[in-house]
């Protein structure tokens, strides 16, 4: 995890609120990281895992 991550990260969780729940890992079997979000709001789960996601693909690079 690179702090620009972390940092992101951080602000998902913190968007996602007390009834959200993020999860990043990455695969054990597969080149790749999963990112699982849970919150009250479908659209603001999609942005919050569209927006970290971003991030990680531009760290990835």
């Amino acid at each position: 995890e690179t702090p620009r991550v972390k940092a992101a990260m951080a602000e998902a969780e913190a968007l996602l609120g007390e009834k959200g729940r993020l999860v990043v890992r990455k695969s054990g079997t597969e080149p790749l990281i999963r990112v699982m979000a849970e919150g009250e709001r479908e659209d603001e789960v999609a942005a919050v895992v569209d927006a970290l996601c971003d991030v990680i693909r531009e760290v990835a690079a």
